[in-house]
């Protein structure tokens, strides 16, 4: 390997790591765009010193960014640090600076007391480091052919680009209310509605609201690609379920789109029964990334009241455990199977 320095970043680094970034993921540049607008929170000054990179004579060659985020779920509040952003310049690769930078930021996510390290990605690079797929959801695939549009008990609006920010409270209540989440302010929720991420040029992508006579009661984000022009994937929804249920159709109708996919979390048997009885194509999988324990006592002081109301402590491991994998692993093979959540939506990094 090079002799490289590994660094953490400043707020006079971000330019030149967005740029080293998206000269990997985004080699097609248009003007105003990148990898920094599409992922404001990950490259914000205040977030600099979670870039982590190699530096080789005075140049960035590798990074992997982190953002510090809270998992919620019920009665839990686990620290996690998303990954993403991991890229290595071409002419730098095979010298494992990538290796050397996880792994500066695996240690310093364990003294600076993150429960979990979560990778937006499934390299074989990271599973090499001991990451691993976790928890359950459900890929459901809701076919053209659905029930007729329900009486007007609710209205389905899109937001246009310009007016989405003004939703952010509404929406961040909305979010809130939903048991298996990140914790997200109105400000993070205004942020994610303007991010590049959610206005990529050639993509069609769509902020949808429900609205009853009295309040916003969820919402829906779609979006549909350029080389799929009739699939319409949901990125991210929330909100009262039987109304999203009936909003299916205007929503497809409106995207001009003959099938759509969202995700169901494992813990969601309201809507599991829904998709049975609507006798809908669904498929059992982990939910998108990899994760690694990133400081043990952290993770299950933060996950103890599940643990608890399990029988599951008090909760011995060895000292090698893979305690990642027994608390996630579904209980048919062999874990404990606690819930996860989903990590695909506007968090997504």
């Amino acid at each position: 390997m090079i002799d490289v320095s590994i660094k953490r970043g400043t707020p006079e680094v971000i330019a030149s790591l967005g740029s080293m970034v998206d000269s990997v993921y985004r080699p097609s540049l248009r003007l105003g765009t990148g990898m920094a607008k599409e992922f404001p929170h990950l490259f914000h000054p205040l977030n600099a010193h979670n870039l982590f990179y190699a530096e080789y004579q005075g140049k960035p060659v590798s990074m992997v960014g982190v953002l510090k985020q809270t998992a919620i779920m019920p009665a839990c509040a686990v620290p996690v640090a998303s990954i993403g952003s991991v890229v290595t310049l071409p002419e730098y690769r095979g010298q494992q600076l990538a290796t050397a930078v996880l792994e500066t930021v695996f240690e310093a996510m364990d003294n600076e007391g993150q429960a979990l390290c979560l990778i937006s990605g499934e390299r074989p690079l990271y599973q090499r480091l001991g990451c691993m797929k976790t928890g359950r959801m459900f890929n459901v695939h809701v076919p053209v052919s659905l029930p007729p549009k329900q009486a007007a008990e609710y209205a389905l609006r899109r937001i246009p680009g310009d007016q989405r920010v003004e939703y952010a409270p509404v929406l961040a209540s909305i979010y809130r209310r939903e048991p298996y989440r990140f914790q997200r302010s109105t400000e993070q929720m205004a942020v994610l509605l303007d991010a590049l991420w959610f206005q990529r040029r050639d993509y069609r992508q769509e902020l949808y609201v429900i609205e009853t006579t009295s309040s916003v009661a969820g919402y829906v984000i779609a979006f549909v690609t350029p080389n799929k022009p009739r699939y319409a994937q949901i990125l991210e929804w929330a909100g009262d379920r039987r109304l999203i249920d009936k909003a299916w159709t205007g929503l497809m109708a409106d995207l001009g789109v003959e099938s759509a996919t969202f995700h169901v979390q494992e813990k969601d048997l309201w809507m599991q029964r829904l998709v049975e009885d609507r006798n809908w194509e669904r498929e059992v999988t982990a939910v998108q990334g990899t994760i690694k324990t990133a400081n043990v006592d952290r993770l299950l002081h933060a996950v103890r009241p599940m643990l608890e109301e399990l029988g599951e402590w008090p909760w011995r491991y060895k000292g090698d455990e893979d305690v990642s994998s027994k608390l996630f692993t579904p209980s048919a093979e062999g874990g404990i199977g606690l819930p996860f959540i989903l990590t695909d939506d506007l968090n997504y990094i």
